[in-house]
This record gives structure tokens, sequence and C-alpha cells, in this order.
């Protein structure tokens, strides 16, 4: 707290968003409790905190009060931080001393029917981001000069897609492909749905377009074998097939537009042991090259690898289409050819329905199974293959005799995207596909700044969703090499020397390389490096370690401000828990604010204090929740394997076990704490786990720390 250098002047603007916050929360009577914080000079509302008339009270006061802090009080900061932040700076105040309260996503929207809660809630928020707030100290953040020029890793539609964008925009791109021939998966296909173009068609013009672009520095049989550096300057070492020389280039920004690969069935159907079962990919090469031959039955099975319980659970969003389209075409190419799909659910998005509907007018027999019931294959002495399919519908067994038994399999990510994944230091999700940073708000970057995803690289898709996702990672990626310079931010890693015991746990701990061991082993970090996670900050045993705008100062100082004053335990009938949530902002802190958009209500005894990872959560954290009379503290993250910073949310969760070890010697019940993990878009799952904790912790009853702070 600089309260030697100057006198802390903080201001307070809550926002009623209309009927949104105010009405459920008490806004006026919110902002007069703001008045009565310490350091607190100025306290404001507004209908609409973020019009121009509420920037406009916010630039006044800054002004008029010779403001040194801010704190607004509105929604969330995923979508207007960024603007309060600039509101600031015209006031000539520095933009890291502002804080964001948010009191409808978190508050008004999930406790719409206990306004009062809500109310007490929104104080208890506001009260901690003040008291982390004085704390804050102005930052400035790192110029960075930018290569103009992209390296796009991965040359089938997708990749020279990009590729083209860029150049068109007069950067230089190298475009990699680890095959001999550009096209990726798009050289095995037939008839492009829903054009119905050839896919050769489509390929040959891509091809000769890159080509003939002398922007464009195409290295085929190439694969990306190192990367250091940062957005602006990235050194990549890429390695040619068959040759022993490697070759290094730099460049600014980095596009990942791997593909995909199509799953083999080994082993599922009879796929592998008998001719006449092939796969819908191996069916269009089939058609593409003439080679098939007429059938008279045609079996088709969807979701043969995919939406297991285990293993690969997720929908591969375009087989239901494809399979469509194929059917199409086999019955232009014979008429009288049966069909029977065999499905559990027809996922035909968008104008795609079109083709259900055409399907159906041809004839094409569709068939329900459940996925506890699925079909069984037996081939004949003749060769002829029997499928037998339990029709939910009928609630009988049905025997299709097939000429052709076609399984229509996912789309998996490749051995090579995740190799590509540990070089670049990006993460991969859950289903093994690459991870974007936000789903909505960054829907093709990466966590990494400079680093942009497209295509099937990031997840099944068509050729047209993999055009315009390229277009877009070309567009994210030509706005830092079109200006040529950016400015870093500024939350990074900081180290103090005097503390270290040069230990390496943070040097250990980062896995972007951002802190080297220097002589004698004191920790240098290489800020344009460091991606703000703060992991090494929670590993660091004696404080060195910190994070800018997340320090351990900051962070105690809000949970200290939650229990004041002091919240004493009452009669265990009337006990109403209090639960600190540590929420991820990119996960966790995004599945709440789904939760509120959704108006998915839960109990009103939740504190969010939102951090960068669930791995910045130290111990401290936790303990000083519970010394200072916490019921219950739940961290909140990303899956595991979705993790943004790789692996923060897994040291979260080794951490969450060693503390709970060491709880029961402080006289508190190691279930009192707990981690949690949800996705942005589990808006419900994250109302349910804090439900379900909160009545945990209920029937658990006060802190036994509450209950003595009460005696005394």
């Amino acid at each position: 707290m600089k309260t030697s250098e100057e006198e802390l002047r903080i201001g307070v603007f809550v926002c009623h968003c209309g009927f949104n916050i105010g009405g459920v929360i008490d806004v006026p009577a919110v902002v007069k409790y703001a008045k009565t914080l310490s350091n607190v000079v100025c306290a404001e509302e507004n209908l609409y905190m973020c019009s121009s008339a509420g920037l406009a009270i916010i630039k006044e006061c800054i002004i008029k009060h010779n403001l040194n802090r801010v704190v607004v009080a509105s929604c969330t900061p995923a979508t207007h931080e960024p603007l309060f932040r600039k509101i600031c700076e015209e006031a000539g105040l520095n933009k890291y001393l502002f804080e964001m309260v948010n009191i409808r996503e978190h508050s008004s929207w999930v406790h719409m029917h206990h306004p009062k809660e809500a109310t007490e809630k929104a104080k208890d928020l506001i009260r901690m981001a003040v008291a982390k707030a004085r704390y804050f100290e102005p930052q400035e953040e790192l110029d960075l000069e930018v290569n103009p020029s992209a390296l796009v890793v991965g040359g089938g539609i997708s990749g020279m897609s990009a590729a083209m964008s860029l150049a068109r925009q007069g950067f230089t791109v190298h475009l990699i492909e680890k095959e001999a021939e550009l096209g990726g998966i798009l050289r095995h296909l037939h008839k492009l749905e829903p054009t119905g173009r050839a896919a050769s068609e489509v390929l040959r013009e891509a091809v000769t377009a890159v080509n003939a672009n002398g922007n464009i520095h195409v290295h085929k049989s190439t694969l990306v074998k190192e990367m250091e550096g940062f957005i602006g300057s990235f050194d990549v070492t890429l390695q040619k097939k068959g040759s022993r020389i490697p070759e290094r280039i730099n460049v600014g920004t980095i596009i990942v537009a791997t593909g995909a690969e199509a799953f083999k069935p080994v082993g599922m159907y009879g796929y592998g042991e008998h001719k006449n079962i092939i796969t819908q990919l191996e069916l269009e090469q089939l058609l593409k090259k003439g080679e098939l031959k007429e059938s008279r039955k045609v079996v088709i099975i969807q979701c043969v690898g995919a939406r297991e319980k285990t293993g690969r659970t997720y929908c591969s969003r375009i087989c239901c289409i494809v399979a469509l389209n194929n059917a199409l075409l086999l019955k232009k190419l014979y008429p009288n050819v049966e069909i029977d799909i065999l499905f559990r659910d027809m996922q035909t998005y968008g104008e795609y329905e079109d083709f259900y509907g055409k399907a159906r007018a041809s004839f094409v027999n569709f068939i329900r199974y459940d996925s506890d019931k699925p079909p069984k294959v037996t081939s004949k002495s003749d060769g002829k293959l029997t499928v037998t399919v339990y029709d939910e519908y009928l609630g009988a067994d049905i025997e299709l005799d097939t000429d052709l038994l076609v399984l229509s399999t996912p789309l998996i990510q490749h051995e090579e995207g995740r190799k590509l994944s540990s070089i670049l230091k990006v993460p991969l999700g859950a289903h093994g596909f690459f991870f974007e940073a936000h789903p909505k708000l960054r829907p093709v970057d990466f966590t990494s700044e400079g680093i942009y995803v497209c295509g099937t690289a990031h997840g099944p898709k068509d050729i047209a969703e993999s055009i315009v996702q390229a277009c877009a990672a070309a567009s994210r990626a030509g706005i830092p090499m079109a200006l040529r310079k950016i400015k870093a931010g500024a939350i990074k890693a900081i180290v103090d020397k005097n503390i270290c015991v040069n230990c390496d746990a943070c040097v250990i701990s980062c896995v972007f390389n951002a802190v080297e061991a220097e002589a004698f082993g004191l920790p240098h970090i290489v800020e344009a490096n460091c991606k703000g996670c703060g992991v090494c900050a929670a590993e660091c045993p004696m404080g060195a370690m910190q994070l800018v705008h997340f320090t351990d100062e900051q962070i105690v100082a809000a949970i200290e401000a939650l229990f004041e004053p002091k919240k004493l335990a009452g009669p265990r009938e009337s006990f109403e828990p209090i639960v600190l949530c540590f929420a991820c902002q990119w996960c966790s802190y995004g599945a709440a604010d789904l939760a509120g958009v959704s108006r998915i209500q839960y109990p009103p005894n939740v504190r969010i204090l939102r951090v960068p990872c669930s791995g910045r959560v130290d111990v401290l954290h936790v303990l000083k929740a519970f010394q200072n009379g916490a019921d219950g503290v739940i961290i909140t993250g990303c899956h595991i394997g979705d993790c943004h910073y790789i692996d923060g949310n897994l040291k979260a969760k080794d951490r969450v076990d060693v503390i709970k070890k060491s709880l029961g010697a402080l006289g508190i019940d190691p279930e009192r704490l707990e981690i949690g993990f949800a996705s942005s878009s589990e808006g419900q799952k994250f109302a349910t786990m804090m439900t379900n904790f909160v009545e945990k912790i209920r029937k658990l009853g006060p802190n036994p720390l509450r209950i003595k702070e009460g005696d005394n």
C-alpha cells in the first residue's frame, strides 16, 4: 500500500444495468455503504455505467477527486473491463489501478429471489475489491517489435486459406506441410456438401493460388522441431524429411492449422476383417476413383468410435452430414440401392437439415439404436453381411442383409498435432484438439499471445467452416503484424531476489520457459515469455515470486476484507455458511458468468474471487481464508486436460491434496476444502457445484475458528 508516497483516494462506481442489477440489488444502499469504506472518497451510481454518460461520470470524478484507484461494480470483466480501463487512461489514471466487481452475473442474476442476500453479497464483493485495489501499483507495458511475417503450420485447406489471406495483406508467410503434397484430408474427399463441388476442383484452385503468390514460401515434407521466443519474434526450427540440416526462421505470429485424421475403427463391427466393411472416408475414395461396385443393399452405422462413455466421448459434428451426403451420392449413382442408416441422433445443423429431408425423400431408411444395444455384424458363409439392430421404435431386433457396411467414424487429433502442442506450449482440450482461449471472446486465439488456431486442428468442422475460421485466424494474426509494434500485458511474474533462496521451484514449475536460472541459481524473468498464470508464485516456498496484479498481498487483502467485520458463529439452526470460491478467469469464472446469463440460481453464500489460473491459488490463500472464518473454500478451474496454461489445474489439484492432509492438524475438517472443474460453457455445472458444496458445508456447521472468534 503506497500510503507513504500518496494518499489513497478510491472511487467506487456502481451500475444499475437498467433493471438487471437494480431490480434485485439495492444499489443506493450499496453506494451508501461503499462511502463508509476506508480510503473511498467518491461513490456514484448510474443507470448504465458503460454508457457514454456513465463513462463521463467516471472520468469526471477521477479528475475532480484526484482518484488514484477506481472500482467499478457492474457486469463481467470479460466484456467490459477493457472499456473501463480505457476511460481510466483517458482521465490520466494508469489502467492497472482499476478493479472490476461482477455484481450482475455473480449476484443479481443468480440470486433473483433473494434481494437482501444479493445486496449484502454485492457489499462484500465491493469491500474485497477496494481492499485489493489499495495494494495496486501502476504498471508499464513492454513494447515489442513485431516481425511482419507468419508461420502457418499445416497445408490443408485451412492452412492454405490462412496463408493466402495473410499473403494478400502483404505479409511474408511460411507454409509448412508434413506431407509431400498440399491439401491434407481434402485430397481424399469426393464431393463437398452442400455445394456438390468436386473436392479435387477446390483443392486445385487453392494449391494454384498458393503456388502463384510470391509472399508464400511453401515447405513440404517439413515439421516444426523447436520454437522459442514470443509474439513478434518467434524463432522456429524446421526439419525437412530426408535432410539433416535444420532450417531456422523468425516470424511474428504463428497459425496452427494441422488438421485432424479420421479414426480407424479396427476391431469394431468387423472392420479390417472383411473387405466390404469400410469407413466413410474410404467410401469417398472409392467414389472418387470410380471403383465402387454396385451394391444392392448398403448399411451405414453412425457414431462408431464416437460419443463413447469413456475415451472419445465427443460428437464429431460432421459425421451425420457426411453420411447423408454419401447416401445421396449412392442413390444418384445407383438409384435402386437400398440404404439403411443406423443412428443414435441425427446432427444436421444449419442448412444441412435439408440433407435429411432429401434423404428421406430418396427413400433412405433411418433406424434409431441405443448405445447400450449397439448393432451386431455377422458374416455368412457366402461372404454376405448381416447387421442385427434393436429398433427403439418397434421394440424388436431387425436383421438387415447388406453387401456393403459403411462406418461413420470421428475426426481425431493426430500424433504430430500432439507433438506440436508440446513444442509451441499451447494446450489441447479434453478431446485432444487444440484449445482456444475463450469460445466467444477469443475463439481463434491461444492464451499464448501471437499463436492462433483454425480448421479441424481446433475440432471437427466442415470445409466451409474451416475456411471461415482460417480467415478469422489470419485476421487476428495480421493485426500485430500490421501495427509492427505491440504492448505486452503487464501481468507478469516478478521476483524479490532478497528473499529468494535459489531453490529453482519457479524455474521447474514454468512450462513456458519464462523463468530462467541465472548464475548462482537466481531466477531471471523473461517477461515476453510469461503468460501471467501465477503458478510460479504459488510454487515458491518463500513468497519471493509474485504475480503483478495478483500478488499474495492483494489476494490476502481481499480475503481478509471478506471477513470484516468478523463473521461470528451464531446458533447452529440459523447457520448460513460463508464460502470463498477461487475461480480461474478462463473457464470456471466464465462458467459462473454463464450461470448468471442463464439465470441459474444457486445459494447466495458464495463469494467469487477471480484468479488468472487455479494454479495461482497458494497454500497461504487457503489457510488465510479459514483463519479469517471461511466455512468452506472451493478452488475452481478448467477441466483436467483443458488448462489454458497446460498444467496449472493439475498443480492446483496436487496442492489441494497436500493442504487437505494438513487441515486436520489445524482443527479444520478437510471436507471444508474442495477443488472442482468446469468449462466456460458449463454454467449449470458450476451452479450445481456451488449448491452441493454449500449444502455440504451447511451440514458440517460453522468453521471452528469462527466459533472461537465468537467466544472471545
